[in-house]
């Protein structure tokens, strides 16, 4: 081809397409959205991203405990709905189903204490937190607070062992169960605070694990 083929004919003139802008590809979905990407806590950044993972004992007690609360809340569901289906139906009601969801309440509660110490799930009062917050100072109140936490879960344990055999005798009104059972659940979950706050010590110079709603769905 010489350049004479390549130079175009001025008595053809321009051509259909020209003038017009190139097409801009279509945006879909979000892209077309006129309100503008936004970073919120349950976005970005994710919860506890960034963090090391949990320690193996960690892990495999929080696998447990969180295996035995979700069991706990079925029986909660359970009993909550024979209840309400007794109402209408007397002749299937069990006096038991109220007393059943009362007990797996209160178990869960307990159940659940070391898993919430570990993932800062409970009611805790930040006052110096913010004051602290990035000093050498900050490592030590994290420190001196999950030696109480330690201290306090161990001597809450071991008045939930001896409530386990005082309250062995007496029995529950419905399903006649003994209410030292429930001083179990006690024990185990205050042991369990005692074993998170403790492995809370060696890691106080890194970010704390959050609660996450959606380690527990998993």
């Amino acid at each position: 081809m010489t350049d004479e083929e390549s130079l175009p004919d001025p008595e053809q003139g321009p051509g259909p397409d020209a003038g017009k802008a190139p097409e801009q590809p279509r945006e879909t979905g979000l892209e077309a959205s006129i309100y503008p990407h936004t970073n919120t806590f349950y976005t970005a950044p994710k919860l506890n991203q960034g963090l090391p993972p949990d320690p193996v004992v960690i892990r495999i007690l929080s696998a447990i405990e969180i295996t035995i609360g979700v069991t706990l809340f079925a029986f909660i569901v359970f009993g909550v709905m024979y209840q309400v289906l007794g109402r209408y139906f007397p002749s299937v009601s069990w006096v038991g189903a109220g007393e059943l969801a009362l007990l797996s309440m209160i178990a869960l509660t307990f159940i659940t204490t070391g898993y919430l110490v570990g993932r800062n799930g409970h009611i805790v009062l930040e006052i110096f937190d913010e004051l602290l917050a990035g000093s050498r100072l900050f490592v030590a109140l994290r420190v001196i607070s999950a030696v109480i936490m330690v201290v306090t879960s161990l001597a809450l344990a071991y008045e939930a062992f001896v409530k386990i055999e005082t309250e062995w005798g007496r029995l529950s009104a419905a399903m006649h169960v003994p209410l030292g059972v429930i001083y179990i659940f006690a024990l185990i979950g205050f042991v369990s605070a005692a074993i998170h706050s403790s492995f809370k010590i060696p890691y106080a110079n890194r970010p704390e694990r959050k609660l996450d709603i959606g380690e527990m769905e998993g």
